[in-house]
């Protein structure tokens, strides 16, 4: 069992970045996007710049959003080469931190990348998954122009990010404008839905024969139109009170059973 202090610490560090996402759309006068939490992101942990990395298709990865000095173009080169620090947190669901870009085992680990990337003055990398369990979509990359080392709580932060990016994703896939005040966590620390979610990214996938990323976008539309926690939705599909059947005679799919 997690201890209850912990699930507050995380549900206050979730809220705190929450908050500081919105605020930021507030300023700008739209919903909160993924754009503002890569700006966000840089600015509150010191890092040059930010990119989001989607999976454009089977073993592809496009770049979506970026922020600072040189993330595009880092990004640019990681999906063009099809190596790089993001390409492998999006394949194996882990961050992999890289706190001097020119070392030489990371030019063994990515030769291309890194001898290009070191032409952009980026000396490090730090990239995150987006992932919901085992579901990867793709990856934040955060830049730096230094060599650079993350701390504990630097760390946590980063990953509450990408969170929160993966969650403005699904919302903008889903045609969602996420009010500014929408606690999108609502009392959760993200991490502790992981696995439910995916289990029923995939029950859904199945029912409806589509990727697991739609699957994740229907599930969350889904919970923001009947006003649920994701979590809530997910269990409803896993528990099979709420199946999600595919669209007949050309209408739309719909959902069956018990909102949640």
């Amino acid at each position: 069992m997690i201890p209850v202090a912990t699930v507050a610490m995380e549900t206050e560090r979730a809220a705190r970045i929450w908050t500081a996402v919105a605020l930021r759309a507030m300023r700008d006068g739209g919903p909160p996007a993924p754009g503002h939490v890569c700006i966000e992101c840089v600015e509150a942990l010191a890092v040059s710049g930010a990119g989001l990395m989607l999976a454009g298709g089977p073993q592809t990865l496009e770049p979506v959003y970026c922020i600072g000095d040189h993330a595009g173009d880092a990004d640019g080169l990681q999906t063009t080469l099809g190596e790089g620090p993001g390409i492998d947190a999006s394949a194996t669901g882990q961050p992999v931190l890289v706190d001097n870009l020119t070392s030489a085992a990371s030019h063994r680990r990515w030769p291309m990348f890194a001898t290009q990337a070191s032409r952009l003055d980026v000396r490090s990398v730090h990239s995150f998954p987006l992932a919901l369990g085992a579901i990867n979509v793709g990856a934040m990359n955060l830049y730096s122009d230094s060599p650079r080392d993350f701390g504990r709580d630097e760390l946590i932060d980063a990953l509450v990010y990408a969170d929160t990016a993966l969650m403005l994703i699904l919302d903008a896939r889903s045609g969602i404008d996420t009010p500014a005040n929408d606690a999108v966590f609502n009392g959760q620390a993200p991490a502790l839905w992981r696995a439910e979610v995916h289990q029923a990214a995939g029950m859904v996938s199945v029912q409806l024969g589509i990727s697991v990323l739609d699957a994740l976008v229907r599930l969350r539309a889904h919970a923001y139109r009947h006003d649920l926690q994701l979590a809530a939705v997910a269990r409803a599909v896993v528990e099979r009170r709420l199946r999600f059947e595919p669209a007949t005679a050309g209408e739309p799919s719909a959902e069956s059973g018990e909102p949640a």
